[in-house]
């Protein structure tokens, strides 16, 4: 009998602590594996999204987070412990539902909360800022203090039994950039995604980037600068995605932050975005048929004119061809026409390679018959 009102005051206790938000440690025994997600950037990443509590935001005994003021492993709670003071659902919470979903039951999400509101790529005294080697003072280091913290959930990670695995890092920023040129907010994202991949160890991290609010971007001039360059990103870095947003989510009389609605259905938006960074093989490199320049005849050099190959910058090998069929070591931007080349068309294939991009090729037409050269092409071989 004693047994059995001891089981029921158990009983009792761990419905207390559910219903307080506060997940038994039975409840998340079968986690074992831990996927770390750096939440960067300012307000909307913060967490905005409001109303917030309730059975939807209870916690979620496998996410996990290592708060930025308080620099314990713990249950995400809601709002989450950003750099600054958060006051609603952060889209990260949401991306962890989500994902969490395509996981096995062993496997938890860590979310590092490191965004701070009203910050961007900015130098000045007293402000903290997400460009690299710009602050006045170390609190003020946004790159390096979200660095710091995501080693330092890690550890923590590690110390308490688990397997940890750094996955990625979600960004949301933009809106106190405005005034900056694509060009300019290009350079410095880039700076931070390779600041971000040095110094965590991993060149292939990828970086979720989470677009601004429609309304936001057509009320403020210059945002579309940002936009634009934000877009632009999976073609310049490889590993990025792009999180989209949806009109309609903002509160009404604020175009730059999103509502409960708009933060859930942005948090959605990450998860298809990490999906398509982590594998950026699907994206094809882009370029246009080459062209031979020169006169097909023997011993006379033909180049081959590959135009612009992109995004950014891409490697291109050759291989020219007789006939269709490959010449063994004609492998240059250049060949000249030896004699077994005469009376037979000549082509040239360029292949364009870039890391975490798929290959492409692209075969030129062929020349005229190659006609006879002046008489010294007899030294010229028979290629």
């Amino acid at each position: 009998m004693a047994r059995y009102y001891r089981g029921i005051v158990v009983g009792l206790a761990v419905v207390g602590l559910m219903l307080a938000g506060i997940a038994p440690a039975q409840a998340h025994k079968s986690v074992t594996v831990l996927h770390v997600f750096v939440a960067a950037g300012q307000s909307n990443m913060s967490g905005r999204g409001l109303p917030i509590g309730g059975a939807e935001d209870a916690t979620d005994p496998r996410i996990f987070q290592y708060g930025a003021k308080v620099r314990t492993m713990r249950a995400a709670t809601v709002p989450l412990d950003m750099h600054d003071k958060a006051s609603g659902l952060s889209p990260a919470t949401t991306m962890a539902r989500e994902y969490l979903k395509t996981q096995p039951d062993n496997v938890g999400v860590l979310i590092i909360p490191a965004a701070h509101g009203w910050t961007g790529f900015v130098r000045a005294p007293s402000t903290p800022t997400w460009t690299v080697g710009a602050a006045t003072a170390p609190e003020l280091d946004l790159p390096t203090l979200a660095v710091r913290q995501t080693l330092e959930g890690i550890a923590a990670a590690r110390a308490a039994g688990y397997v940890v695995e750094l996955k990625g890092i979600l960004w949301h920023q933009g809106e106190r950039n405005s005034s900056m040129s694509t060009a300019g907010y290009s350079a410095k994202l880039d700076q931070l995604i390779a600041f971000f991949r040095a110094e965590l160890a991993a060149p292939t991290l990828p970086f979720v980037i989470g677009l601004m609010s429609p309304e936001g971007i057509a009320a403020t001039p210059g945002r579309n600068n940002i936009d634009r360059s934000q877009r632009e990103t999976p073609a310049r870095v490889p590993f990025t995605g792009i999180a989209g947003s949806r009109a309609g989510g903002v509160y009404t009389g604020d175009s730059t932050h999103f509502s409960r609605r708009g933060i859930e259905y942005l948090g959605r938006s990450y998860l298809a975005g990490y999906l398509r960074a982590v594998r950026p093989a699907s994206i094809p490199l882009s370029g246009p048929v080459p062209a031979i320049r020169g006169t097909a005849r023997v011993g006379a050099v033909l180049t081959v004119a590959p135009g612009v190959w992109g995004p950014g910058q891409v490697t291109l090998s050759y291989q020219w061809y007789r006939s269709q069929v490959a010449i063994i070591g004609a492998n240059g931007p250049s060949y000249a026409p030896g004699a077994a080349a005469l009376w037979r068309s000549i082509s040239v294939k360029a292949t364009g390679s870039k890391d975490g991009f798929a290959a492409a090729s692209r075969t030129s037409a062929g020349t005229t018959k190659v006609a006879r050269g002046p008489l010294s092409s007899r030294g010229s071989g028979n290629r």
